[in-house]
């Protein structure tokens, strides 16, 4: 687990507990600690340098924010998402990021839809390559520039916390055949829409985005294909 790790350190910005408890948390959510993995306070601890007191107290929080859970043998364990998860958090993804979409489209600006076209061909490149790490990048930096532009801190805030949440969510649906070609060409049409100020073909594409990848990762998990 220490090298995982490594690329995150102690700053001594704030305090260690809350240091500790955002690094662990980063490290769950962009995958660098996967899914059942346990977690070993003493690893953790030499990993970053720490006592087992700062571990032991993130754990605890994290507990709480439902990202690890406990073992009945003892120790704790990054959660596993289920269906059901994915069908919550995706639902409320598509009504938040479809009113987004409404709001952005009065609010865009030139300069934001030129980040937008370069994000769309980043993306293509990273397709060419077969790049999925950069295609979960870019997939994400799209949806955070529009949630950005709807000029909403507070939605931008919630936005942000559901994309980081689906870090294992964005491996599954890029590792699905054909499926990085369709996320492109989504973001392409919901482009257009947004520069023909057409908010309700906008929020339309927003919400067909999002659903109809669930609904290809729950059939998957659900069949036994797929475990997140």
């Amino acid at each position: 687990m220490k090298h995982k790790l490594m690329n995150f350190s102690i700053s001594k910005r704030q305090p260690l507990r809350e240091e500790v408890y955002e690094i662990l948390k980063k490290a769950i959510l962009r995958g660098k600690i996967r899914s059942g993995q346990r977690l070993i306070e003493e690893e953790l601890a030499s990993a970053l340098g720490t006592s087992r007191t700062p571990i032991r107290e993130a754990i605890h929080k994290l507990e709480k924010d439902e990202l690890v859970t406990r073992l009945s043998r003892g120790g704790f364990a990054v959660r596993q998402l289920t269906a059901e998860d994915i069908e919550e958090v995706l639902g409320i993804r598509s009504v938040l990021e479809s009113y987004a979409c409404v709001l952005a489209t009065t609010h865009i600006t030139s300069e934001k839809i030129r980040l937008l076209e370069k994000t769309i061909e980043k993306s293509e490149r990273c397709l060419a390559k077969g790049d999925i790490d950069g295609l979960i990048r870019y997939e994400i930096e799209f949806h955070d520039i529009l949630s950005k532009s709807a000029k909403s801190k507070k939605l931008h805030n919630m936005i942000s916390n559901f994309l980081d949440y689906l870090s294992q969510y964005w491996v599954a649906i890029f590792g699905i055949r054909g499926m990085p070609t369709i996320s492109i060409r989504d973001h392409t049409d919901m482009l257009e829409a947004m520069k023909g100020k057409n908010a309700a073909e906008f929020e339309r594409l927003m919400k067909r985005h999002i659903l109809r990848g669930k609904d290809i990762v729950i059939e998957q998990m659900r069949t036994g294909k797929l475990r997140l």
